[in-house]
């Protein structure tokens, strides 16, 4: 079932910066009793920005929607939204979102809502068209068992689902199905060796056309270990390294690297159960590991925090971009890094809300947004979506998109030390609003009109230039009022208005 554009509640909502001259963006979506879970990913259609996210339907219970938003990068206008209603009491949409062939292909696990055997789930991998309709949905189920589907690769006209078979939630093999871009499955081998349980990660192509995949794998009473693993298109495997690392998480982020490397990432699985736990910093392990498996070198990025870094994406100079977040006790905060063809790091960057906060007394954290996926842009800046979170207890999850210049920064500059960039995103209690320049282009006395019933003291008139410099700031703002820009060269500039009830931004022109 297709869910019309009507139901958005709050329509695209954005905020403008400037990044080497050219604007940037932030957003988010809300949705009418829904919230949005962590499978977000991103692919690109052109010059376009793909997200794909799956939510629930809080009023509806077993009913849970796949969404695909088609994004412009350069005015954050989306041009095309679809959902398709699933009848299930689970679906995840969790890593693989891959493009070939004028299709999507994007892997998950699901389980009928109507099933009598709650205990059924199988993996899934739905098609989508350049439209963003539904082609098919592919299922498949490792023999009698629950099975899940978690990344995959296409190659040669043929899909490589990596995912995870087990009773129930214990995963007890890694699985590896091969099928045709119909979903006839060609074949499907279990991995194991010696673990008691395999939790699948990410799957890539190597460099030579085979595969490599990433698991977590651990014994009874024993840690948890990353198990890196190259295997042939038929199924073989042509060799396995296990980086034997104490209770590590499965998300084990894994890309690309120069012509011969591959980079894996893992941290340490720790969870906070109360706001007032104390903040530990735990390091992120880094291995490079050659064609042959071997490790080439290894490093710990430690951090303020704990770090999770949720995909890892190659770039066109053989290098690599992690996205993720910091976890603290009820907050996050998005974190980008990237990384040379060597492994080393180039750049380290943290993005939070501006109205990051805790209302003191209760558990109403606001999260301050992280990254689950990212793509460098054809003419190199780089997008990275996520979500924010209105509070710990709400569970309203907003759609985070984030357009930033080559080297990660929001506004230039910040490459020569600013760290903790800020991003400002805006909250669902604040609208555009109409705005009126008039005239435009002006020689500099320039009218604004706006929607405002009433002067707002605490709002702000801000003018930046097109390389992001604020120019100009006035404090309180008129229904009404005219501004003297006269002593600005001629040129394109940028207004912002920002009032309690809602802003706008327009271009002007002077002469």
């Amino acid at each position: 079932m297709l869910i019309s554009v009507s139901k958005v509640r709050h329509a695209l909502v954005f905020m403008l910066f400037f990044t080497n001259g050219v604007i940037a963006q932030t957003g988010s979506w809300a949705y009418d009793h829904t919230y949005f879970d962590r499978g977000m990913m991103m692919e690109m259609q052109g010059t376009d920005i793909l997200i794909n996210a799956q939510t629930y339907s809080i009023e509806q219970p077993g009913i849970l929607i796949i969404y695909n938003l088609l994004i412009n990068p350069d005015d954050g206008s989306t041009s095309l939204i679809k959902g398709i209603e699933i009848d299930s009491h689970f679906l995840q949409i969790d890593r693989g979102l891959e493009y070939s062939d004028s299709k999507y292909y994007n892997s998950g696990g699901i389980n009928s809502y109507k099933t009598a055997d709650s205990s059924i789930f199988k993996m899934m991998i739905a098609v989508f068209d350049e439209n963003l309709d539904t082609v098919r949905m592919i299922l498949f189920r490792d023999s009698t068992l629950t099975s899940f589907g978690r990344d995959l690769v296409v190659n040669d006209d043929k899909l490589y689902l990596w995912g995870n078979s087990g009773v129930g939630f214990s995963t007890l093999f890694n699985v590896m199905v091969c099928m045709d871009t119909t979903g006839q499955v060609l074949w499907y081998k279990r991995y194991k060796d010696d673990y008691q349980f395999l939790n699948s990660a990410f799957i890539e192509e190597s460099h030579d056309s085979q595969l490599i995949t990433t698991s977590m794998g651990w014994r009874y009473q024993e840690n948890k270990t990353i198990v890196v693993r190259k295997i042939d298109t038929l199924g073989a495997t042509i060799w396995k390294r296990d980086l034997g690392l104490s209770n590590s998480d499965d998300n084990s982020c894994l890309a690309r690297l120069g012509s011969d490397k591959y980079l894996v990432t893992t941290y340490k699985d720790t969870v906070y159960n109360n706001p007032n736990d104390e903040v530990v910093s735990i390091p992120n392990w880094i291995f490079v590991l050659d064609e042959d498996g071997q490790i080439v070198r290894d490093t710990i990025l430690d951090a303020p925090a704990r770090r999770r870094y949720n995909k890892a994406v190659s770039t066109q100079d053989g290098g690599a971009l992690l996205v993720g977040y910091f976890i603290l006790p009820f907050s996050q905060v998005a974190v980008m890094t990237k990384f040379d063809s060597l492994g080393h790091v180039q750049w380290d960057r943290y993005y939070r809300d501006n109205d990051f906060s805790q209302i003191v007394g209760t558990n109403e954290y606001y999260f301050a947004g992280g990254f689950f996926d990212a793509e460098v842009l054809q003419d190199g800046r780089i997008a990275a979506c996520g979500m924010v979170t209105d509070s710990f207890t709400s569970g309203a999850n907003n759609i985070w998109l984030v357009v930033l210049d080559s080297v990660g920064c929001w506004m230039p500059g910040c490459e020569d030390g600013l760290q903790n960039t800020i991003i400002t995103h805006i909250t669902q209690g604040q609208e555009r609003l109409p705005l009126q320049l008039s005239p435009n282009p002006s020689s500099g006395i320039v009218k604004i009109t706006s929607s405002l019933k009433y002067q707002d003291p605490t709002g702000t008139i801000e003018v930046f230039d097109f390389s992001g410099h604020l120019i100009y700031h006035q404090k309180g703002v008129e229904p009404v009022q005219t501004l003297n820009l006269s002593h600005l060269p001629a040129g394109m500039y940028i207004l912002r208005l920002m009032t309690k009830t809602g802003y706008a931004v327009e271009r002007l022109v002077l002469k």
